[in-house]
Order: C-alpha cells, then sequence, then structure tokens
C-alpha cells in the first residue's frame, strides 16, 4: 500500500491539469518494483527545486534500468510538459498507457499535452473516453472545452466549460479557461467575472504564471474566425450525455417525453478529390433542426478520416440502445459497388474498385449503429452526389459493377427507415452557387420545423420539396417499413 500511494501521490504532483481533490482513476497501476519508486521520488524531489536537467537524467536511467516501468514514463512525461517539449511529453505518456497506467490522470495529461500542440482531435478522442467512462469528471469537460476552443468551435468550447463550472464550481483553472475563452470572443466584462471567480475559490489558479501559461495556451489555438458572442453560461438542469465528442444538449421534450439521439456527418474536405462545399453546412444546419425537434442528445462532426467514422458509429451504437429514436445523417460521397452502398470518408483514394471495401464505410455499419433502438431507427443519407471517385478507379474485376448513386436497400430490422437524397441509381445535387444548403438538407430543414408532422408524410413533403426546386431531376426515396404507429418529429 505504501508504494500504491507513492504513485498517486507522484503523478498527481506533477499533472499539469488536475488536482488530487477532483482526480478519478480508471485503473490505478501500483509500482511494485522499490527502486522504481525510490528513482522516481527523487525525481520528483529535483524537479520540485526547477532542476529539471537532473530530474529528466534521474528518470532516463531509471528507464534504462527498468524499461517497462509505466510509472517512470508518466513522471517523465509530466517534466517534459512542464518543460513544454509536448512531442516528448506525449510519447511518454503514451508509453506509459501501453504499459498500463490508463488512469485518468495520464490519459488527461496527454489530452493536454496535445492540445498544446496542435492536436485538438487527439485531444478530444482522449478526454471524451474518460467522459464515456465516467461522465462526472469535471476536468474531462474542461480539457475537452480547451480543446474545442483550439479548434475554433466556440459553441462546443463553451457547452463543455460551461459544464465543467456546473459539475465542480470550486475549480479555480475552470473559470481561468472559460475567461481566456470569453476573451477571445471579445466578452471583457464576462471574463472578469470569471477571472475574479477563480481568485475567490481558488487563489492559486490565477497566479501570474497561470494566467501566463492560460494566455499562452489561448493566443496560440488555431486561427479560426471567432463569432462576436458566445453561447450562455448553461444552467444547473442542463445535462449532457458522454459522447465521443461532447454534445449539445437542447431543453426541449420530444413527443411523448421520448428519448431520441442522433449522430450528424459532414464530409466535404476530401483529400483525393475536389471539396464538397455543402456538406458541413448541411450537418449544421440538420444538426440544429434535429435539437429544436426535441433530440435530447446530438452528436455533431464534419470531415472524418474511416477510423474515426468508424469510432464515432460504433460510440454511437451504444447511445442507441439507451434510447427510442436513433437517427444518422450523413452529407458526402457515397458509393455502391456490386450492390454493397458504401460511404466515403475524406482520407479515402479508392484506386481500385477492389480498396473500397478496405478504405470506405459500408452502410451496413450505418444500420448496426441504430438497430438497438427502441421504437425508431432511421439513416438519412445525403450521399448520391455525382462521384469524382469513379473517374480514376481502375477495374481489378471485370464482374464487379461499380454504380452511379446508391443501390436500393431493404433494411432487415423493423422500425427502420433508410432515406436517400435520390432513389437507387440517381445523382443527388450538392446546390448551386450561393446556397448554403443541397436540396435535400434544405427540404429536411424546412419540414422539420412544422409541428405534428407524421414522419412518412414528413419525407413526403421533403419529396415534393426536392422535386420543385430541382425540376423533377432529383427524387428523394425511402426504404424499409414501419407499422401503425405514428412516428412524430415535433409535437402536434
Amino acid at each position: 500500500m505504501r508504494f500504491r500511494r507513492l504513485v498517486i501521490a507522484t503523478v498527481l504532483t506533477f499533472a499539469p491539469i488536475m488536482s488530487p481533490a477532483i482526480a478519478q482513476t480508471i485503473r490505478q497501476v501500483p509500482e511494485s518494483n522499490a527502486s522504481v519508486a525510490r528513482a522516481n521520488n527523487a525525481a520528483v524531489a529535483l524537479f520540485k527545486k526547477g532542476d529539471y536537467a537532473r530530474a529528466l537524467s534521474s528518470l532516463d536511467d531509471a528507464i534504462r534500468r527498468n524499461p517497462n516501468s509505466a510509472l517512470t514514463y508518466s513522471t517523465r512525461g509530466a517534466v517534459y510538459f512542464q518543460l513544454k517539449k509536448y512531442d516528448e511529453a506525449i510519447k511518454d505518456y503514451t508509453q506509459a498507457i501501453g504499459l498500463g497506467q490508463n488512469d485518468t490522470v495520464t490519459v488527461l495529461n496527454r489530452a493536454s499535452a496535445y492540445s498544446k500542440n496542435g492536436e485538438f482531435d487527439k485531444a478530444l478522442d482522449d478526454c471524451n473516453a474518460i467522459i464515456r467512462v465516467n461522465p462526472r469528471n469535471a476536468v474531462a469537460y474542461r480539457v475537452c472545452g480547451v480543446a474545442y476552443q483550439g479548434k475554433g468551435d466556440v459553441e462546443r468550447a463553451f457547452t463543455n466549460l460551461n459544464e465543467s463550472v456546473r459539475m465542480d464550481p470550486r475549480a479555480g483553472k475552470t473559470f481561468v479557461a472559460r475567461g481566456m475563452a470569453y476573451e477571445q470572443v471579445g466578452q471583457a466584462d464576462k471574463a472578469a467575472a470569471d477571472f475574479a471567480q477563480a481568485r475567490r475559490v481558488d487563489p492559486s489558479s490565477v497566479t501570474p504564471r497561470e494566467m501566463a501559461e492560460a494566455r499562452e495556451r489561448a493566443n496560440g489555438l488555431a486561427a479560426a474566425p471567432a463569432p462576436k458572442s458566445a453561447p450562455p453560461v448553461a444552467t444547473a438542469a442542463a445535462d449532457p450525455a458522454p459522447s465521443p465528442v461532447a454534445p449539445t444538449v437542447i431543453a426541449q421534450d420530444a413527443p411523448g417525453g421520448e428519448v431520441r439521439v442522433a449522430l450528424v456527418i459532414g464530409n466535404g474536405a476530401y483529400a483525393s478529390v475536389p471539396k464538397l462545399p455543402n456538406p458541413g453546412s448541411d450537418a449544421k444546419a440538420v444538426a440544429d433542426s434535429l435539437r429544436a425537434a426535441g433530440f435530447k442528445t446530438v452528436y455533431l462532426d464534419n470531415d472524418l478520416n474511416a477510423a474515426t467514422m468508424r469510432e464515432k458509429l460504433n460510440a454511437f451504437s451504444a447511445e442507441a440502445a439507451q434510447a427510442d429514436w436513433a437517427v444518422v445523417y450523413y452529407a458526402g460521397h457515397g458509393i455502391e459497388v456490386s450492390g454493397t452502398n458504401y460511404l466515403i470518408p475524406v482520407d479515402a483514394k479508392l484506386k481500385t474498385d477492389r480498396s473500397v471495401q478496405f478504405e470506405a464505410v459500408p452502410l451496413d455499419s450505418v444500420l448496426a449503429s441504430v438497430e438497438s433502438a427502441r421504437k425508431l431507427r432511421l439513416v438519412i443519407l445525403d450521399a448520391c452526389r455525382d462521384n469524382p471517385f469513379l473517374r480514376d478507379m481502375a477495374k481489378t474485376v471485370a464482374s464487379r459493377s461499380v454504380g452511379r448513386g446508391l443501390a436500393r436497400i431493404e433494411p432487415e430490422s423493423s422500425a427502420t427507415l433508410v432515406a436517400y437524397a435520390a432513389k437507387a441509381g440517381q445523382v443527388a445535387s450538392d446546390g448551386v452557387a450561393g446556397q448554403a444548403n443541397s436540396p435535400f438538407a434544405t427540404a429536411l430543414i424546412r419540414n422539420m420545423g412544422k409541428p405534428g408532422v407524421e414522419i412518412r408524410k414528413f419525407f413526403g413533403l421533403v419529396r415534393d420539396d426536392v422535386m420543385a426546386a430541382t425540376g423533377n431531376s432529383q427524387e428523394p426515396f425511402v426504404y424499409g417499413s414501419l407499422g401503425g404507429d405514428d412516428y412524430f418529429l415535433r409535437k402536434p
């Protein structure tokens, strides 16, 4: 037990983003090697004296003698972090996690290092992994908020920082982080109020050094256009669910008090073909409409690579299992190969027809992500656009067909609908110059705002709007069937 206490105390001593009062362990690995524990303790003492060179030398020597010590890697990562050598810190934290020290402190320390290094998506992966295990971890929400601030996603930054404040109103560092975010959007009065609150609850969080480091971080964030205003401070009634991407929660009720969740993806920034201009704006507009319609949780993600896209779908499947409705909306490129439909991540190259099954995400995976919802499973695909991948794709098997648009589908699960922007074999429009959204997304948004429209009539209205907007050249189509129950997007 003495060594276990030493491990915990040492990691917390170095943690750049946590305090012992709020550290919550996923899995802590005690150090059983007495010599490693002594070397680590000596390095901590040197670090406290400001003798970073000798601290690193001591830890380097300890690692040479005991290369499988997760504790030593974690401690050295903290020293590198303090020295602002974030690449080295990330490597050491990753090594410690790989050796079994995948505790809350180490994972969030690595997330903080990723943010300092400008790798905001990786920071979000780490802090959201903590949230999935422990949705009450205030520090994880703070780290997510800082990462979103770095990405220029001010709305999500404030959503997470507000939630962190709500969970732990005594955490001065969170008020400092939110104050910096207010400074960035030009709300000096709110920034000053947060800094004053930080002084009241934790004077150590607003020392000149802490403020300088926070401002350094804020000034080094991604240069995204800052909006004129920030979202309002969250109230105690807000209760966001844990997520692969921290969600925005809307305080409206779905019909019948049902729990409804959605995953919205817009893939437009393709690396190997020309970018699509509208999927990002389509996805945001649809996400906002779903929130306004009473969906409890809406995850919005843009420009996903293949690995991340699969991870998001896998994580969403757990959310769907707890919900009455589960909806996935996807805008971007899709492709049909020998009767199988695929959604195309932004990193796909698709040089051959064979590579599609390895580089793209099958529609079956999307259907699997919603199949556990209790009442309605809905997949909406604005993925039938004219596909530039087809021009350069080499055929490796003569009998393998590559279709224009998507192939028709018959969902096997009951109460499942799959809505296409254009029926099987057709190509959908991405919109004309000057339009913020595709014709299909525009119709979805318009009709989601209408109260009391049953889901089957809803898609009929969407069809009519798209046909009118495209001169009957694009006909949306819905596959699957429902029973006799009524399904309303918004309350009658």
